[in-house]
């Protein structure tokens, strides 16, 4: 155990375990592993335990996976906080479940294939039979409900980066999901803008929408997770970890940390 993080202690703690058996139940030990994954893999070994617990619990109550090749939600380092970020495959499966939505989907539209886009009644003409181009005009969400009502949003690609720079503080930063997936990012405004206005919300999908937004000093929607666990989990290590690498030292007070948030559209 001499080698871990405090981060790495902290989610290996009979503490952190309970809080995640409360919410996943059996599905706890996968879920801990994914998360001890990324943060032995990533920047999230260098952030505040109690951000990442906070942020991984958001994905945890919402019963999505945290592995970022699947893409359905994300646990993200940005300064020396970790912040929760949803996919647009974990609102595809949140609108799923709802049990509303009977056809749902999402994506680039490419120039080639694109035809035209009536604003006033919301019509989309798209020809698929193209093979896909290079170049990408902007970006489609559609939906249909058990009760027929149907709905298609189009944005072009300067509406999704005006938006982005916008709403987003982390942009311009090359670690930005902005910068590394924009496609991704790109899709999931899209479909999140549609599902928030038009769609019935569950109770998963307004807490996922609430959660996404929200920045790192906004009221969070999950179970209680904060310094208590922390050193609770600290007091429960004790003589393993204490004894073999000391008590980490505080680290120097950082200024306010760059965080990704996008607010609700209006």
């Amino acid at each position: 155990m001499a080698n871990q993080t405090p981060t790495q202690v902290v989610l290996k703690s009979d503490a952190a375990k309970r809080k995640f058996e409360e919410v996943l139940g059996k599905k706890t030990n996968g879920f801990v592993g994914s998360l001890l994954s990324l943060v032995g893999s990533t920047n999230l070994k260098n952030v505040d335990s109690n951000s990442v617990m906070t942020a991984a619990m958001k994905a945890a109550t919402l019963d999505l996976p945290i592995e970022p090749s699947l893409g359905f939600a994300y646990v993200i380092p940005y300064g020396r906080e970790a912040q929760f970020q949803i996919g647009y495959k974990g609102l595809i499966q949140l609108a799923i479940r709802s049990g509303q939505v009977t056809k749902l989907n999402a994506g680039p539209v490419y120039e080639n294939q694109f035809i035209k886009y009536d604003n006033l009644f919301e019509e989309l003409e798209i020809d698929f039979t193209i093979p896909k181009g290079t170049e990408i005009a902007g970006y489609f969400a559609s939906m249909e409900l058990i009760n027929g009502f149907r709905k298609v949003i189009y944005w072009d690609k300067e509406q999704v980066l005006a938006h982005g720079k916008r709403f987003s503080k982390s942009f311009s930063r090359s670690s930005s999901p902005w910068q590394t997936d924009f496609d991704a990012m790109a899709t999931k405004t899209v479909l999140k803008a549609m599902l928030s206005t038009y769609a019935p919300l569950s109770t998963e999908m307004q807490q996922a929408i609430v959660a996404d937004n929200e920045s790192a000093t906004h009221k969070d929607v999950t179970p209680d997770v904060t310094d208590d666990l922390i050193l609770e989990a600290v007091e429960e290590t004790k003589p393993d970890v204490i004894e073999e690498q000391g008590v980490p030292e505080a680290p120097p007070e950082a200024a306010e940390p760059e965080t990704y948030e996008e607010l609700p559209l209006l």
